[in-house]
């Protein structure tokens, strides 16, 4: 077996149920948690040092790492376009926390947070995890599998996670909720990683993917009181669809469904970008 691709995860946002904003209310955790995956070949991973100083030269930083939150404007428009321009595959899950404010998961201890993080990734990787497997030569089935590179988060036990993913494996065949299978022709299960966001380049890069659909629909971001579509936009020939340039469920899942959210307008405005339609906000 072989490592054919790798993919770095990263997330914008908080796990935070108790208490989560409004669009006119900033107190409470984040409205939005969104995780990104940035996929690419397996021998394009040496490059990610390089690809993050391409997509910073343009302009100088005085930080030793690129973090897309605390970056000026101009500087992440640059960056996106930028980036926008480099051979690989992304995918977003974009999770609207309003509707499960206050759950908690009757099946785990009340401290547990990191639930709603692990079943994002799930999602998140039902969809890379098809896209590996369709890319991979019959004669090579189950043999080219993907690394999976965490941002380390200090709250998370990565250990979890690999049990969680065990206990999907055994459990596969039994459709939970509607939710896809991974691909699990492609999952190695020792090949999960968790790195600082300093230490992997590609990290860098798939902060920069949570950050730019992050902003574009958390409202009340301290100073940054609107939404900013734009920085998503430019990332567009980046993400990932289904061949007749369909992206929502594909590169871009919203959880839950659109027409659940009751998003302002401004809001919405990314996931027309993205292909939704009146049609898409009307309970079917």
């Amino acid at each position: 077996m072989s490592v054919s691709f790798v993919v770095y995860i990263d997330e914008s946002g908080d796990t935070g149920l108790e208490q989560v904003k409004t669009p006119d209310d900033p107190k409470g955790a984040t409205e939005w948690l969104v995780l990104s995956a940035f996929l690419l070949r397996a021998q394009n991973d040496s490059k990610m040092v390089t690809w993050t100083r391409d997509v910073q030269a343009t302009f100088s930083s005085k930080r030793a790492d690129l973090h897309f939150n605390k970056l000026l404007p101009f500087k992440k428009t640059l960056v996106c376009s930028a980036l926008a321009t480099k051979q690989a595959k992304c995918f977003v899950v974009m999770s609207n926390k309003k509707n499960i404010e206050k759950y908690k998961n009757p099946r785990l201890d009340d401290d547990n947070k990191a639930w709603i993080y692990w079943f994002l990734t799930r999602l998140l990787l039902e969809r890379v995890t098809a896209f590996c497997a369709q890319n991979v030569p019959e004669e090579r089935k189950g043999q080219d599998k993907l690394r999976i590179i965490f941002s380390r988060r200090g709250d998370l036990t990565y250990k979890d996670f690999t049990d969680y993913l065990w206990k999907m494996y055994y459990e596969r065949g039994f459709q939970v909720l509607g939710y896809k299978e991974l691909d699990w022709s492609v999952i190695d299960f020792d090949e999960i990683y968790a790195h600082d966001h300093g230490d992997k380049a590609g990290l860098q890069l798939a902060d920069v993917i949570a950050g730019a659909f992050f902003q574009a629909v958390e409202l009340n971001r301290g100073e940054q009181v609107e939404c900013d579509p734009s920085y998503a936009k430019l990332l567009k020939p980046l993400m990932h669809h289904n061949g007749n340039r369909w992206h929502l469920g594909f590169g871009v899942k919203p959880m839950p469904m659109l027409h659940e959210m009751k998003l302002t307008d401004p809001q919405k405005q990314i996931f027309t970008i993205y292909g939704a339609n009146a049609k898409s906000w009307k309970k079917k």
